[in-house]
């Protein structure tokens, strides 16, 4: 029928004496809309499913069957079909029917449907006349219920329904087909509802619902108190990539922001691991490598670290990645329980573990000495030292040669040091040992430093006297003085026997009296001898064989000369010297060779030296000095206690030659050109080249293709380098040195054959 029709059956009901219940079903909204305003009048009662439901709950139908049996007049029921729906078909229609069924002589009753026509059909003929079915098709919309915890968010401009008690008169009333609801109820309390139910009890399905990407992500990638803040976030800014954007500025290039990783409290760092996780870091191959396996914001670091293990250590571009990789480690910062367990894990490279290694941390640097003792005898020296320019520009910088223009010290030096990075002693370094233990050709090589005191400006100047840095630093320090912008001026002599500071302060005294400041006062900085005498900071041979020691050797060093040059910068003096009273010896100590024979005398000073008296026994390898007997290569005297670290005073080179250093701030407008771009050589004709420096600069000498060479001063700033050992055609790159302090990088010459100069010119 009609809804007219339906209108006017209604009204013809509603004036006869008949009391059984009418029923009508409408299938659109706006019909139903206009039913109830038709009827809405004084003389007639709407009762609602609401009214009989208390808050969040379902209705009572028990509660509408007693307020009907006191009920006169008209009566029009109104959602409860809608309601009942949630509980299922079979429970629609038995209250259909009990409400069908129910007669009273007080009042008259209209019951009001909503797409209920499939509930109503019947083949009974006598209830045909008391249900009106109005004409209309079927609703087009599918209702579906969306539930919400009652402290979840919902998406802005939506109008939630609070309670489930509320539900039938939102359905009935609006066109939509998806109502948001906030409820206590869960979708398993209704197991039969007719209409479908998913359910948002928790922030993470809401954040499936309001942006699809978010099903990407696995739940347990956050807590639910994470999810439920990312939730309030994202409803805001109406997606994820809005609201990450907001935060980090976009998600094209999340890389960017890694840096800030340090300063991010837990919030934002967890944001910053579900960001990678969405949109990646496509810029970046650690961190996008990393994101894909890392389960949380601290498994991220855990995959930082560990994304490198599974590149090629000889692939082409490993070390691009290599440093992409620090880089990012950097900027998260250290974090002890991650070095450790990379760590144990890195041991799986085996012989290549050196290349996975960084300088980055204590527990890493630890780990290349660890390497470096099992596998350094393996490698080729320039294979190592390549890898160490890598991973450990410092202990690479310590290993540089310096070039001492003697070729004992030149190769003696490079050994030592070699050797006591590797932690062991090779047999040829042994004889060259044992050798100049016998020839001591350091006397006549080096001065005696106190010769070389004399000569120094020490007006303006601070002393800083270096307990126990010997010459096996210069390397090292020429390379630090380079990247602070100091200009080094060293002298390499030699200290007094025995190598004991008691025997070696005569210098302090010096420049006391030309008014010079004592940093540090006249004992000095003495933190690497602590190290080397009282194994400081752990670092104790009966604790550990490595040389661990000699990281920390590095760091002091580096912090006095950032002192330098910070005072040398505010003006606090114009120079500073670095003196050093002795060296030290570590493959003395790594020999672990006591003399067998009893020399009558006691060992002092880890063994290296005893008291001389006449009863002493002659030793070929040791030197008589004063009262003292001194030994010049790797054995011990029987008697006292064994060196802790390093030890000193005897009179091996690496314990007697030492180092003065007077520093100050590099002069910045040192330009060097270079005055012959071309040059010919022939069998007659031997290379040489020539350099021009726009200001004067002493003690010149260039190095190409890894040799050293000297220049001779010429006239008007120019120098001539004469090298008659290049004899093959190409290019040549030259490093220009004054003082051994780099001036100059990367100037070019190339060498032609004369002969095929000739050709040219035919």
């Amino acid at each position: 029928m009609t809804l007219t029709d339906c209108i006017k059956r209604i009204e013809r009901y509603l004036h006869s004496d008949d009391t059984q219940p009418r029923v009508v079903n409408v299938c659109a909204v706006k019909d139903l809309t206009h039913l109830k305003e038709f009827f809405h009048t004084a003389d007639n009662i709407f009762l609602r499913a609401e009214m009989y439901s208390k808050d969040d709950e379902n209705v009572s139908m028990d509660a509408l069957f007693e307020a009907i049996n006191h009920e006169t007049g008209n009566v029009f029921l109104t959602e409860f079909p809608t309601s009942l729906k949630l509980l299922g078909e079979a429970e629609v229609k038995k209250q259909l029917s009990r409400l069908i069924h129910c007669t009273s002589t007080k009042c008259k009753m209209v019951i009001m449907c909503y797409d209920c026509e499939k509930f109503l059909e019947t083949s009974d003929k006598r209830l045909e006349r008391i249900i009106y079915l109005v004409d209309g098709d079927k609703p087009a919309k599918n209702v579906r219920l969306i539930f919400h915890a009652p402290d979840m968010p919902i998406p802005d401009a939506t109008e939630a329904i609070i309670g489930i008690n509320h539900l039938a008169t939102a359905i009935e009333e609006n066109e939509q087909e998806i109502f948001h609801v906030k409820t206590g109820k869960k979708k398993k309390a209704y197991p039969l509802s007719l209409y479908a139910i998913t359910e948002e009890s928790n922030p993470f399905d809401a954040l499936c619902r309001l942006d699809a990407v978010t099903s990407t992500l696995n739940e347990s990638y956050g807590t639910e108190e994470q999810w439920k803040e990312a939730l309030t976030g994202v409803t805001q800014a109406k997606s994820w990539m809005v609201y990450l954007a907001n935060i980090f500025g976009s998600t094209s290039n999340l890389e960017l922001a890694a840096s800030g990783w340090n300063g991010f409290d837990l919030k934002k760092k967890w944001t910053y691991f579900i960001a990678l996780k969405l949109y990646g870091a496509k810029n970046n191959w650690c961190l996008n490598t990393a994101i894909k396996d890392a389960t949380s914001e601290d498994n991220l670091v855990r995959q930082i670290f560990r994304s490198i293990l599974s590149e090629n250590c000889k692939a082409e571009d490993y070390w691009i990645k290599y440093d992409q990789r620090k880089l990012l480690l950097q900027s998260f910062g250290e974090s002890l329980n991650e070095e450790l367990d990379y760590c144990a894990r890195v041991n799986s490279q085996g012989r290549n573990t050196l290349y996975y290694l960084t300088d980055a941390n204590v527990v890493e640097r630890n780990k290349i000495f660890e390497t470096l003792n099992e596998y350094g005898k393996t490698f080729d020296k320039s294979e190592l030292l390549m890898i160490l320019g890598k991973v450990y520009p410092d202990l690479y910088a310590y290993l540089s040669p310096y070039p001492f223009k003697n070729q004992l010290l030149d190769d003696y030096f490079d050994s030592y040091k070699y050797e006591k990075v590797i932690n062991f002693i090779f047999p040829e370094f042994e004889t060259l040992v044992e050798e100049q233990a016998v020839k001591r050709d350091f006397f006549k090589i080096l001065p005696p430093r106190s010769e070389k005191i004399e000569e120094i400006d020490k007006s303006d100047t601070q002393l800083y006297f270096m307990d126990a840095m010997g010459v096996e630093f210069l390397g090292y320090i020429m390379e630090k003085c380079r990247q602070m912008k100091l200009y080094a001026n060293v002298t390499v002599c030699r200290c007094e026997l025995p190598s004991l500071t008691f025997c070696n302060k005569e210098f302090v005294q010096c420049f006391k009296d030309a008014g010079c400041v004592l940093v540090s006062g006249e004992k000095g900085i003495k933190k690497i001898d602590d190290i080397l005498h009282h194994g400081e900071e752990n670092f104790d041979y009966e604790q550990t064989k490595l040389p661990l020691h000699l990281a920390r050797e590095l760091e002091i060093i580096e912090e006095v000369l950032k002192t330098i040059k910070t005072k040398l910068t505010q003006g606090i003096c114009m120079k500073a010297v670095m003196i050093a009273d002795h060296g030290a010896s570590r493959l003395a100590v790594i020999k672990e060779n006591t003399l067998d024979i009893d020399v009558n005398s006691k060992g002092t000073h880890g063994g290296r030296v005893c008291e001389y008296n006449e009863e002493v026994s002659h030793i070929p390898a040791a030197t008589r000095v004063d009262d003292f007997y001194v030994l010049a290569n790797y054995n011990r005297f029987k008697g006292g206690r064994a060196a802790s670290v390093e030890t000193h005073g005897g009179a091996t080179l690496e314990e007697v030659a030492v180092p003065i250093i007077e520093i100050t701030n590099a002069t910045t407008d040192i330009e060097i050109i270079m005055m012959t771009p071309a040059i010919t050589v022939s069998f007659r004709k031997k290379a040489e080249i020539q350099i021009f420096s726009k200001t004067k600069i002493s003690n010149v000498s260039v190095c190409i293709a890894g040799q050293y060479y000297d220049a001779e001063p010429m006239e008007d700033n120019k120098f001539l380098i004469k090298t008659p050992d290049i004899k093959k055609q190409g290019k040549y790159k030259v490093d220009v040195y004054s003082n051994y302090n780099l001036v100059a990088s990367g100037l070019m010459f190339e060498v032609k054959k004369e002969s095929s100069v000739e050709k040219d010119l035919l």
